[in-house]
């Protein structure tokens, strides 16, 4: 910092002349620093491994001109051209060009220019570009990227707009050392107006590949780049791609839900999916890992005419952004159909071998996409027969994934039932075993508390029970295990989660149901205003001491029921089967009593204020009722979420199967 605020004029000298310039070296007028020369002006010291700038020691040193950095009060008139974002206290440094045969030393302005490429200052880029106009193409960085490269990936658009005027088309197509070009940055960036920029002045651009091979349209897909993606592909001679790439940006396109842009892609070359170079029905694939209806839920053309005429209601951008949702997914099943029609003009063999090695029916049972396979199998329904190298069938995944919509296809097929549900796969497992093993991660995290999981566990292992044959509830896998054993092994610990995740609650909740117990005894025997001479309560006659009574004896009824049920479910044995309804049962209705008797309590505290203080404090009483309701709202709040999961496990859980809309045929 001292140095920074030294007085004066201080003498830095650069290594980059002979020593016969030294008698034309340029000189610093004191009286005006700048004068008509261009300058390029630094506010922060630079450091490189690379660079040595020399200080005044050094004057002795043959070879080396004069640079001098004057004080900033000196240099007023500089500091009007300097960065204003730059701080006042630091001292600038300024560069002048020399006179003469001197030349400019381009290692030395290389890290200027890169600097003032990744901050975007436009100023202190042309100074250097002022003392030598080819260093706009230089590689500045140690990868080979030029200032295009820096500007664009740093996303300063004003920047490279400036720059690209002073570049010719083969500059602006330099690569770096990886082979990417300016536009592939400006892909990756997203900014579609750099990539405007660049192509105007370059219309070859857009066919230049990168690294790993990659046009800047597909880098643009990988990522995601909506805008960019649009504008390259308007851009990008595509038929003149190979047919492969054509593949691989049609799969990227995909992967990153621009359906749009797929589509178009399909329209005009059909060819892509049918290419005997590339692997038909990638781009399949991809679209049976995506779902296709909104949330899995909303779907058909009454839900997708409602959202489009809500999405028009102005000042309402959240059903914008539902419309939009539901119309990516629109396009996606027509982008399947279309898919699916070319792949359909292939022989029956040829499909049956597509449809094995690529696992697209089955990636889709894996997930859940059920309008996936029914688009399928209603053109083409031998498809459900389909088994894969497990020999398992879209049934057998669809238990071992745990997706109630795809199993409940199983009931619309008749007869072919019986014959899908004897599949055995190479370790002796029917597809009652795979109801005995544990479900995924994903898939068990769907319902909170490991009660419930377990009960979740058990409703599927009961539902595949009844759809085999008698022989397969017995019947043993290789390693010799009963699908029941099979069951009890794998959700052991589940079973123990489930039991203490029910033995902490019951502990808590009732701990809160008897001091809601004892209070409102104790405040049935010590009623508001007292007693008068024979016993009678004072209040009576009052309404408010009837709504007193009435919510008192509700509060000690239901927290005296909420106390049994939690105490039957710490006396509960914890058998598997416990988990189906009875435990899940107890705790829903513990639960809800012990809410019921906080509301009770709630009412008592009221109405016992509005009977001992109705007079006296008339104005204070409905603010004060309206604040002891916040405890029953605060828990209701935190707890509704559990509640709702109790209740539809409890009651609504046996209806997840055989109540499926969709059809195979």
């Amino acid at each position: 910092m001292e140095g920074r605020r030294q007085r004066g004029a201080k003498a830095i000298r650069s290594s980059n002349s002979d020593p016969e310039d030294d008698r034309s070296e340029s000189r610093v007028d004191r009286r005006n620093p700048l004068g008509k020369r261009p300058a390029f002006t630094s506010h922060e010291p630079y450091e490189s491994h690379s660079t040595h700038i020399p200080t005044t020691e050094d004057k002795d040193m043959k070879n080396q001109s004069e640079i001098e950095a004057e004080d900033p009060s000196a240099n007023a008139n500089a500091n009007a051209n300097l960065n204003d974002n730059d701080s006042d206290d630091d001292q600038q440094l300024i560069i002048y060009p020399r006179k003469g045969k001197g030349k400019v030393n381009r290692q030395k302005l290389r890290p200027f220019l890169y600097r003032a490429a990744l901050r975007g200052d436009w100023k202190d880029a042309e100074a250097v570009l002022s003392l030598d106009r080819s260093i706009a193409s230089d590689k500045i960085t140690n990868t080979g990227d030029t200032a295009l490269h820096v500007a664009a990936a740093s996303k300063k658009t004003a920047f490279v707009r400036k720059l690209v005027e002073y570049l010719n088309e083969n500059e602006l197509a330099l690569p770096n050392k990886h082979g990417n070009t300016a536009l592939c940055f400006a892909a990756i960036s997203g900014i579609v107006e750099i990539a405007e920029v660049m192509c105007k002045k370059n219309k070859k651009l857009p066919i230049i590949h990168g690294s790993n091979g990659m046009t800047p349209l597909r880098l643009a897909a990988m990522l995601g780049k909506r805008k960019m993606v649009k504008y390259l592909y308007q851009i990008t001679p595509f038929q003149d791609l190979q047919a492969e790439e054509r593949m691989e940006i049609l799969v990227a396109t995909i992967y990153a839900a621009i359906y749009d842009i797929a589509l178009k892609m399909l329209k005009e070359d059909t060819s892509i999916v049918t290419y005997p170079a590339v692997k038909i029905g990638k781009a399949l694939k991809v679209l049976a890992r995506k779902p296709l209806s909104h949330h899995g839920k909303c779907q058909g053309q009454l839900w997708e005419r409602l959202v489009r005429i809500i999405a028009t209601v102005p000042y309402v951008p959240c059903f914008k952004d539902i419309y939009d949702s539901v119309e990516v997914r629109r396009q996606g099943r027509s982008l399947v159909e279309r898919l699916w029609e070319e792949i359909l003009r292939l022989p029956d063999s040829a499909i049956s071998k597509l449809i094995f090695e690529t696992g697209i029916f089955h990636d889709a049972a894996k997930i859940g996409n059920v309008e996936f396979l029914t688009m399928l199998t209603y053109a083409y329904p031998d498809l459900i027969k389909n088994v894969n190298s497990n020999g398992y069938s879209i049934f057998h995944v669809a238990v071992l994934n745990r997706q109630e919509n795809v199993f409940n296809l199983i009931y619309h097929i008749g007869a072919l039932k019986d014959l899908l549900v004897l599949n055995i796969d190479w370790k002796g497992n029917n597809i009652l075993h795979l109801a005995g093993k544990l479900a995924p991660p994903i898939r068990v995290n769907i319902v909170s508390g490991a009660a419930l999981q377990m009960q979740r566990e058990l409703l599927w292992f009961k539902e595949v029970e009844k759809i085999v044959p008698p022989s397969f509830l017995e019947r043993k896998n290789y390693d010799l295990h009963t699908p029941r054993e099979l069951f009890s092994a794998e959700h052991k610990d589940l079973r123990e989660a489930g039991e203490k995740w029910m033995m902490d609650t019951a502990n808590s909740c009732m701990v809160v149901a008897t001091l809601i117990a004892t209070v409102v005894f104790a405040a049935a025997f010590t009623v508001p205003g007292g007693n008068n001479e024979t016993g009678t309560p004072v209040f009576l006659n009052e309404w408010w001491f009837t709504v007193f009574v009435i919510s008192d004896g509700g509060a000690m009824l239901t927290s005296t029921a909420s106390i049994m049920m939690f105490l039957s479910i710490l006396t509960s044995r914890f058998e598997e089967d416990d988990f189906l309804f009875w435990l899940p049962a107890k705790l829903t209705f513990g639960l809800t009593s012990l809410f019921a008797s906080i509301i009770f309590m709630v009412i008592t505290f009221s109405a016992t204020f509005f009977l001992v203080y109705n007079k006296e404090k008339q104005k204070l009483l409905p603010g004060l009722a309206a604040v002891a309701w916040i405890p029953s709202i605060l828990y209701g709040v935190l707890n509704y979420q559990l509640m709702i999961a109790l209740f539809r496990s409890t009651f609504y859980s046996r209806s997840t199967f055989r109540g499926g809309k969709h059809r195979l045929y």
